[in-house]
Parts: structure tokens; sequence; C-alpha cells
């Protein structure tokens, strides 16, 4: 499901950068603050579809603004510091060239919950736009907006996230028994290592009719022929260690059964094959493959879990 792949990355690389801001806050190193700015400013632009500039640019150090968009007039702080007295000290720092402005505040660190029901008062002169039910924001509230748009908006954001915080690298990364097996279907010549695998004492057919498998049904019936090769593959890992074909397996059945209360039939077949997807990303030894033989070798190791029952129910 591309929504919930979208929306996982991007609350992700949000929270890490919430929390390496706070982690190096506390050493007193502040130089991330500076370039969270801009990036929050790109980010809300995508969000609410503002036009706000890094206030810098107009002039150094503008007291209490970060961000502006005249058009609107709308001024932001983006802030580490989430406390009633930050908000205050930089409501009553505000210019008069500001008059008529909408004031927002943006907690790039921790929640900012308690701020919304505390009481502010407004720069003497100034008509300034500030209701901190509204224009507090911070990570957990701007993942509830990001959540409500439609996947069409939400891809943009997920591209974006993904250029600014990727920060993926095998060292991040753990090798997983999936990739092993995934591996090792790569370098099996599948075509000529076909082996008609007996499925009339199982009733394979009963099965697929009993889960409601429709879209499915022909890649079951065309991949159950693997069964003895995905057997073969098992057994050699098996042969490098205790339990290492259990251990995928019960991957495969533990994702099932997390996603069995919330899809079904076809619908439950693709979930798994993306959570399958999510994982193996994830896996520091996994080989590179063109997407479309990904999918394949996951089909193939799907359908013998079909097969030895650890996904979907018996007939």
């Amino acid at each position: 499901m591309n929504r919930k792949n979208y929306f996982d990355y991007i609350e992700e690389r949000l929270t890490w950068l919430s929390v390496r801001v706070t982690s190096r806050g506390a050493l007193n190193l502040y130089d991330i603050n500076i370039h969270c700015e801009d990036f929050y400013m790109h980010l809300l632009n995508l969000l609410y579809d503002w036009k706000l500039i890094n206030a810098n640019t107009i002039q150094h150090n503008t007291p209490a603004v970060d961000l502006i968009y005249n058009g609107e007039n709308i001024i932001v702080q983006v802030s580490s510091t989430n406390t009633a007295n930050k908000i205050q000290t930089s409501l009553d720092k505000l210019e008069k060239k500001y008059d008529g402005y909408n004031f927002k505040f943006i907690s790039i660190a921790r929640p900012v919950k308690r701020l919304r029901g505390h009481s502010f008062n407004m720069p003497t002169g100034l008509s300034i736009a500030f209701n901190p039910q509204e224009d507090i924001y911070d990570i957990a509230s701007i993942l509830e907006r990001i959540k409500s748009l439609p996947i069409t908006e939400i891809k943009p954001i997920y591209d974006f996230i993904h250029k600014e915080l990727n920060f993926e690298s095998n060292e991040l990364k753990l090798e997983t028994g999936l990739a092993h097996v995934i591996n090792e279907l790569s370098t099996i010549n599948l075509q000529s290592d076909a082996i008609n695998f007996d499925t009339l004492s199982f009733d394979l057919e009963n099965k697929i009719i009993k889960n409601n498998i429709t879209v499915f049904k022909d890649v079951i019936e065309q991949y159950d022929v693997y069964y003895n090769t995905v057997q073969k593959i098992y057994n050699e890992f098996d042969a490098l260690g205790n339990n290492k074909s259990f251990a995928v397996l019960q991957t495969i059945n533990k994702i099932y059964l997390q996603l069995k209360p919330q899809f079904s039939g076809d619908s439950l077949y693709s979930a798994i094959v993306e959570n399958l997807k999510e994982k193996l990303s994830l896996s520091a030894n996994l080989k590179q493959f063109y997407i479309e033989d990904l999918e394949l070798y996951i089909d193939i190791v799907l359908v013998d879990a079909f097969i030895r029952c650890k996904i979907f129910e018996k007939p």
C-alpha cells in the first residue's frame, strides 16, 4: 500500500530529525537548526501551498522571524525550544513592519500540546494574528496534516524528504534470512528448474477459493511448481545453522497475522508483498535487483508459504 509506505517513511525521517535536533542541542550544537529553517520552509510550502522564503535573505538575523510569506502575510519562527516564554519573547520582538501578519510557531524537537492552552500577550501597537490552537505546530500536527492528504499530494512530500533525509546505508541495515533466500533464488534458472509439484493431496484450489483469492489465483497456480526449488534452498540454508528456514517462514507468518485483521483475499496478498518489499529494502545482504525480478522472487517465496500454510487459512 503506497500511502502507508510513503507516510511511514515520512514519519520515520521527521522523528529522526527531531531526535537529532534534541541530542545536538543537549551538546550545545545548534548548527543543524539553521539547516532546519530551510528544510521546514520547503516542507511547509508543499504542505500548505505557501510561498515562504527564509527571512535571512531579506534581512540577516531578523528578530523572532525565520520564514516569511508576504503574499499571505505569514511569518514563521522555527525553533528547537518549545516553551511559552520562547513564544512570548518572539511575539514581543516583532517589528512594526509585521503589523497585520499571522505569526506561526514551529517546534522542531518536542511536542507542543501544553502550549496550545497557554495565553499569550500580543505586542503593543501591532495587530498580530496568533491563535495558539491553530498556529503552534509540531511533528505530530504536521504528520496529522500529511496523513489526511490525498496520495497525489503525499508523494511530492515523500520525494522531498527522501532527497533531504535519505540516510540509508548498510551500517543502518541488518542481514536477514529472507534476503538470503531471495538471493539464492536469483542464482537459479527458474525456467529449467521448475518441477511439477503434486498439489492434489493438498487441494490448492480449495484453499484459493476459501480465502477468496481471484486476482492472484493464477500467480499461485503458476508458481507452485517452484515448491521443490524453494525447499532445496531452505535445506541448504539450514545446513548453515539451526532454525534458519523456520525463522524465515515464521517471519512471513507473523507479517500475515499482523495484516490479517485489516485485509483479506487479494488485498491481503498485496499487503504481504508490500511489507516484504519494505523489509527487504532494509536488508544489508540483499543484492541489487530490478523491481520486476524482486517481485517475481517474492511471489515464489509467498506461494511456497501459501502451500506450507504459513499464510492464509487452510481449506
